[in-house]
């Protein structure tokens, strides 16, 4: 049995307007992404802007030198916290197009693997009697491929979350101790006085 060339032209149409529509949503999920980073941008430097503003207004009405200091002291902790925020913020929207941009991937690996697989039974039906083993050989082969891949695949995404939460909960901690130190260093200047 021959493939006809209107099959084969079906197949070609079929397989580009799916990379068609895979672009339109690469496209989508990278505007999101900018428009996420875009809107976290202006949010987290209106609010240092804020800070900045009422820093400066309690600056300029401090009649002590200590009540300088107090305040210097007591701005690193909000200021770490809106970096610690956005770093986090950021790190999640770039997480979320990695994980859009691996399910296209794999959905495009999928669809070409499917099509490999059926390409492979339209030879199988249409070779010479003798080599079915070769298109055995030849599935077994596509088989191990998408084994491999989907255990690599699924081996990086948990290094990659474990990773991460690692990295989150080492930074939280150091916010807390360094929170902990300039509650107790504005304490001890209070005291000192």
């Amino acid at each position: 049995m021959n493939v006809s060339p209107e099959k084969m032209l079906s197949a070609i149409r079929s397989t580009a307007e799916i990379r068609a529509h895979e672009l339109a949503v690469a496209s989508d999920s990278l505007l999101s992404g900018v428009e996420h980073l875009t809107a976290l941008n202006l949010n987290t430097g209106r609010a240092l802007l804020d800070e900045a503003i009422a820093f400066t207004q309690a600056a300029a009405s401090a009649r002590e030198p200590r009540t300088l200091v107090e305040l210097q002291v007591g701005s690193i902790t909000p200021v770490l916290r809106h970096g610690h925020a956005w770093f986090t913020t950021a790190g999640t929207v770039a997480g979320q197009a990695q994980a859009d941009a691996l399910r296209l991937l794999e959905a495009g690996v999928s669809h070409w693997l499917q099509g490999v697989i059926l390409t492979l039974e339209l030879l199988h039906r249409s070779a010479p009697a003798g080599s079915a083993l070769t298109v055995q050989a030849l599935r077994s082969v596509v088989a191990n491929a998408t084994s491999a891949y989907d255990g690599a695949t699924r081996a990086a995404a948990h290094a990659t979350a474990t990773a991460r939460t690692h990295a989150d909960q080492a930074a939280s901690a150091a916010l807390e101790a360094l929170d902990r130190s300039t509650s107790a260093t504005v304490s001890l200047i209070r005291s000192a006085a």
